[in-house]
């Protein structure tokens, strides 16, 4: 999938020599392929892979925006800027990956993995060939496991979310039209059981499917495994906006269910083996982050194990960085669906009250200062921006040496530290956060401060810092205390209001994502 092919074909390309074992696809496994949306902020990901131009020349559907009718609220967004994703089919995507890791100079190896051991000489990893050829044995220094939810490593260290179980339906449905949804959105909906999605991968197809919690014991969550088709219709039938989706529409194959519980792993390494993506930790398909989070994390593994190859005394902090990624990675993802659950744990089903209940088991929010608009600091001082402030100043923070990604390598370089980056931070929405703070010194305002930060980005070859996440940037770092706004502009925007305000929406529609 696309953690391995990333992790593949960056290794592949640094030099390393790096074998992909990879299983074939079987039709009924294609058949049964599920469709995905990527964000605009995916792009990045694929270009540090390699991917980027052959995902773009493939012609997947454009993601253009979403659509949400949750908890009762309709809205439709557009990604800001004109910016677009794309909505792939996943068993086409993986192809194209594992055809660009190939090209990379990765050794593609068909078969499944039977067994891996890690001993003195480092890892052996016994593999069965197809169509009854022999097994084969591959010898390695590092291993990653990036097989998903089977965890071939990584279950040794899986610890299961039995608290709030899911089960997702999905079926593909085809159609000339598609009547109130705008054909390059993702859709989500929320209803009294559950919630829906649907994901268009051409203009006459879509995939739609509800998550049903198997444990409460409802007509639909009793009948998923052995009557998906069944358990789809009742629980379309209580939904508005899905069922309208798809009224008219033919059914373009079987339904099938499958499991869409989250899991997590209590480490991310050992042996030197990484648990990458899937393979780590698995969020609820609410998040819509799926393949993104899966090529960065195949992406940052690559860097760490090509750290630790090249630079061996740094292979300890490679190996750490790595895995407190993962842990934030998934502890935000799990913040985030705690927010997007609250407010729907009524009295006519459980589905929502266990999930908010078992969301905020960790304290949901509470005493987590977020970087991104849903939290009110960082909200309000960006009202302030674009309201017009005068002179940024400087606040409090500092530098400290930390371990952080330059290049392809994780190396000790200059952080700053503020209340909010108590480890440390360097890059935030790409931009380099650290660079920022040092040009505000003596004052700017924030037009001033983009233009000084496109003149280092030009001189030093760093990537230039869009408007809208340049101004993010900042007001992350006046929330922060790292730099100062007029008093007069900060009261004034509080009391402007609406013109940014946290999302209601869930994190699929949120075009910031």
């Amino acid at each position: 999938g696309p953690a391995g092919c990333a992790a593949a074909a960056a290794l592949a390309a640094w030099g390393v020599d790096a074998v992909l074992v990879d299983r074939p696809v079987a039709t009924s496994a294609h058949r049964r392929s599920l469709a995905e949306s990527l964000p605009p902020s995916a792009r990045p990901v694929l270009a540090a892979t390699g991917f980027l131009r052959a995902v773009e020349a493939a012609g997947f559907l454009a993601n253009t925006g979403n659509t949400a009718l949750w908890r009762g609220e309709r809205r439709s967004d557009g990604f800001g800027d004109g910016a677009a994703g794309l909505h792939v089919l996943r068993s086409r995507f993986d192809r194209l990956l594992r055809r660009a890791a190939a090209s990379a100079g990765a050794r593609i190896l068909a078969g499944t993995v039977r067994r891996a051991a890690f001993g003195q000489d480092g890892w052996r990893v016994d593999v069965d060939g197809v169509q009854g050829s022999s097994r084969r044995t591959v010898r390695a220094s590092w291993a990653l496991d990036c097989t998903g939810r089977a965890g071939v490593v990584a279950r040794r260290w899986r610890v299961a979310e039995e608290e709030a179980p899911t089960l997702a339906v999905v079926r593909r449905y085809e159609s000339e039209r598609w009547d109130g949804v705008d054909l390059g959105h993702a859709v989500v909906e929320s209803f009294d059981r559950g919630w829906a999605w649907s994901v268009p991968t051409s203009e006459r197809r879509r995939h739609v499917a509800v998550m049903l919690d198997p444990a409460l014991g409802g007509p639909a969550e009793r009948e998923a495994l052995r009557r998906p088709a069944e358990a789809l219709a009742g629980a379309l039938a209580a939904t508005s906006l899905m069922r309208e989706i798809v009224r008219g529409a033919r059914a373009g194959g079987p339904a099938w269910a499958m499991t869409a519980s989250m899991y997590a792993s209590s480490r991310f390494a050992a042996d030197r083996a990484l648990f990458v993506g899937d393979a780590g930790s698995f969020a609820d398909p609410m998040s819509s982050f799926g393949v993104k989070k899966a090529l960065a994390s195949g992406w940052l593994a690559a860097v760490a194990v090509h750290t630790a190859l090249r630079s061996p005394e740094m292979e300890d902090a490679a190996v750490e960085f790595f895995c407190a990624r993962e842990r934030k990675m998934y502890g935000a993802l799990r913040r985030a669906l705690a927010v997007e659950t609250a407010g729907h744990e009524g009295p006519k089903h459980g589905f929502w009250r266990r999930r908010a209940a078992w969301l905020g088991s960790d304290g949901g929010e509470a005493g987590h200062a977020r970087d991104d608009l849903r939290d009110e600091a960082v909200a309000s001082a960006f009202r302030a921006l674009r309201a017009g402030t005068g002179r940024l100043e400087r606040g409090a923070w500092r530098e400290a040496w930390r371990p952080a990604v330059d290049g392809n390598r994780i190396r000790m370089v200059r952080t700053l530290l503020a209340p909010r980056f108590p480890d440390g931070v360097r890059h935030l929405r790409g931009v380099h956060v650290l660079q920022v703070a040092r040009l505000a010194d003596g004052g700017a305002d924030p037009g001033l401060l983009h233009e000084r930060y496109s003149a280092w980005a030009a001189r030093t070859g760093a990537p230039p810092a869009g408007v809208a996440d340049f101004l993010f940037v900042l007001a992350v770092l006046v929330a922060d205390g790292v730099l100062r706004l007029p008093e007069r502009a900060s009261r004034t925007a509080g009391r402007a209001g609406a013109a940014v305000s946290p999302r209601s929406a869930p994190a699929a529609s949120s075009p910031d994502k």
